[in-house]
Parts: C-alpha cells; structure tokens; sequence
C-alpha cells in the first residue's frame, strides 16, 4: 500500500509572496509491518523544507520502530533539508525509534560529506565512487576566452 503525505509534482502550487509556484519535492511513504519507507523526490530548499519536515515527522510518527529514507532522487538539498534531516533524527531517537538513510544522490552524498553530517546520521547507501569522480577533458569556453 503506498500512501502520499505530499501533493503529485504536476499538481501542486504553493502561494509564495503572491504568486503561485509548483512545489519542487514529493513524499511517498510505504508503511511496513515495522518501519515506514519513504521516498523523497525532487529539490530540497527552504520554501519546501517545512512541508518535507510536517511529512517526514508524520511518517515517523506512524512508525512503530523508525523510518527508512530513500533520496536517491534528490536533486538539490541545502542547509535546511540537512536541518529536517538532523532534527528528525534527534525526534526518532527521543521517540526510541531510528532513521536510516538508504540510498543518496550525489548530491545529497556531498552535502553530508562536506558538513560531516554522515557522523551523526546513519546511512546505508551511499552512491557509487565514480559517481564523484571528476570527468577529464579539454576546458570549454563561452565566447572569447579569458587572456
């Protein structure tokens, strides 16, 4: 049984400082006999972390024993989707439950590494190293080059 905490990407708008923007993640939660899976799509940012945390803390709370993350479709994540992230750990550790980040885009990947959030959040799937690896190749320019 799959369940929607968010809205569909196609159909959701949010007003912001009038005017109407599409929402850029989704949750989908999978709840399981023990844990719920949950599926995060899309760009984290500030106007959007309020309604992953409202989500993600209402998965937790449905949870009998934690939650299980998956972000690999993450495509942006700032600040304050680590901030949802580290506060819902703290939330589930209080609650005696644990969240368990199972897959990261690359993103995601570097924004924990560069923080050194992967200290505090335990993560089981981190991507391929080649997916860091830096493509070689000749410099382009746009335009005139620099000279």
């Amino acid at each position: 049984m799959t369940s929607r905490f968010d809205r569909p990407l196609s159909a959701a708008v949010e007003h912001i400082n009038g005017t109407l923007r599409p929402s850029t993640v989704a949750v989908v939660c999978e709840p399981r006999a023990q844990r719920v899976v949950v599926r995060v799509c899309g760009e984290i940012d500030m106007e959007d972390a309020d309604g992953l945390r409202r989500d993600l803390t209402a998965a937790l709370d449905s949870s009998p024993c934690g939650l299980d993350i998956d972000l690999s479709a993450v495509t942006f994540c700032d600040s304050q989707g680590l901030h949802v992230l580290s506060d819902l750990n703290r939330e589930a550790r209080k609650a005696g439950k644990t969240l368990v980040l199972t897959a990261l885009s690359r993103q995601v990947a570097r924004l924990l590494r560069v923080t050194r959030a992967q200290h505090v959040l335990t993560v089981r799937g981190w991507p391929p190293p080649e997916a860091f690896a830096v493509r070689a190749g000749p410099a382009r320019f746009s335009g005139t080059p620099p000279g």
